[in-house]
Formats: C-alpha cells, structure tokens, sequence
C-alpha cells in the first residue's frame, strides 16, 4: 500500500484497514476476523457461486474464507490505496491473484473494498471486482 488520502482527523480508520490487510497478507485469518464487529455485513458480488451478504464473523469464515483456502492457491490482496471519508475506508487493489486449485489456471483481476467502520471497527464490507476474471479462472 503505498498512497493514502486522508487528514490528521481520519488517520484511525486508515490504519484499522492497513492492520487488517497485514493480518490477512500473513494468513491470520483469526486475527483478521478477531478486528471486525462480531455482526459484521460482508458483501460477495453476484456473479460468484459464493456471492451473498453474511452476518457475523462465523457465516464470513465459513462462507468467504474457508472457500477461499479449498479453491486458491496463494490467494493474494493486494490494495495500493486506501483512502478515507467520514466512517467509511476505501481500499483500491491492483490486483486479487491466486491459482485455482480445481482447474490449475491462474487469476488476477482488480478491485475495490468498501469498509463502514463504527467507533473504528469495521462493520461493514463489500468487495466489487470483475467477477468473469474469477469464475473464468475455476
């Protein structure tokens, strides 16, 4: 991540973010999941089988994480910017990459995170991507 947006006033939530994105980088998938609001709104586009809203750490674990770890390989996020305003964070990535583990074939496409913290804890999230470069990958 090399470009921030943001005044001295939203440094919190940039930094919420950029904790969460390292913890996942590292494969700490608890202590991602440990930094979100125990009801946290997940949103997976359409278009992917596992596409859908989950509440709750454990329906973000069983329905996004846990398919992530039996379907890719190295699955990479990477954002190169997160930028902030008012209680939402928006993480710009060049990239999600991985292989697929079913078909062998290797995927990258770009993307877009929307966070919504609260008191600095994220309670909402949504990724939009190109959806046709995954499902075309598996």
């Amino acid at each position: 991540m090399n470009k921030h947006q943001h005044d001295e006033q939203t440094t919190t939530g940039c930094a919420v973010v950029e904790a969460l994105y390292r913890s996942l980088a590292q494969g700490d998938v608890a202590a991602l999941l440990a930094g979100l609001d125990e009801r946290i709104e997940w949103v997976v586009p359409p278009g992917l089988h596992y596409g859908g809203t989950y509440r709750g750490r454990e329906e973000v674990l069983e329905n996004v994480f846990s398919r992530f770890a039996t379907e890719w390989q190295d699955f990479t996020v990477a954002p190169t910017e997160i930028m902030e305003s008012g209680n939402r964070v928006i993480a710009l990535g060049h990239y999600y990459s991985a292989k697929n583990l079913a078909s062998g074939k290797p995927m990258r496409t770009r993307f877009v995170h929307v966070w919504r913290l609260h008191d600095g804890v994220p309670v909402h999230f949504e990724t939009v991507l190109d959806t046709h470069t995954m499902v075309a990958a598996m």
